[in-house]
């Protein structure tokens, strides 16, 4: 299928450094594993600070461990002019979320990570920036567990 056909699934954290791109090569190689093609995956940061950088070290380090790349990854970010660009973004957090309400994007637009899990509490993907290396495999084993239904929602819209 053509890129300009494809539905744009854009992963939302706040750097771009560390969940949103872990999320996007997660999800990324579940579709190929499941023969999905319709999609163009991509992530970016709700903050500017990172813009241009790799995925932080530890991040990257874990989709290497995982047979996932993340060497060519350089943070963007989502802003009000940019934000209508994408079909569903996929927030990692209700503060992203939040900001992405206030950049304007419907919230029939927006979806969380881990809303798949329990849709009477819907988790956070918790930002492993600040923690040790286990919280970037705490963050690698949620995106994993909830790649699926999420794919599997996707699919339902269309």
């Amino acid at each position: 299928m053509h890129e300009s056909n494809k539905t744009r699934v854009l992963f939302v954290c706040l750097g771009n450094i560390c969940r949103s791109p872990l999320a996007e090569v997660v999800v990324k190689s579940v579709a190929e594993q499941r023969s999905i093609d319709q999609y163009h995956f991509e992530s970016a940061g709700t903050g500017d600070w990172h813009i241009g950088k790799p995925a932080d070290p530890r991040s990257a380090a874990k989709a290497q461990e995982k047979g996932l790349d993340l060497s060519r990854h350089s943070a963007q970010q989502i802003t009000s002019r940019n934000c209508n660009s994408w079909d569903w973004l996929i927030a990692m957090d209700a503060d992203n979320r939040s900001n992405l309400l206030r950049m304007g994007v419907p919230e029939s637009r927006i979806l969380m990570m881990r809303q798949f899990e329990n849709k009477d509490d819907i988790a956070d993907v918790p930002d492993p920036y600040y923690g040790g290396a286990h919280g970037f495999e705490d963050a690698y084993q949620m995106l994993v567990a909830n790649a699926e239904a999420l794919l599997d929602h996707l699919e339902q819209q269309y």
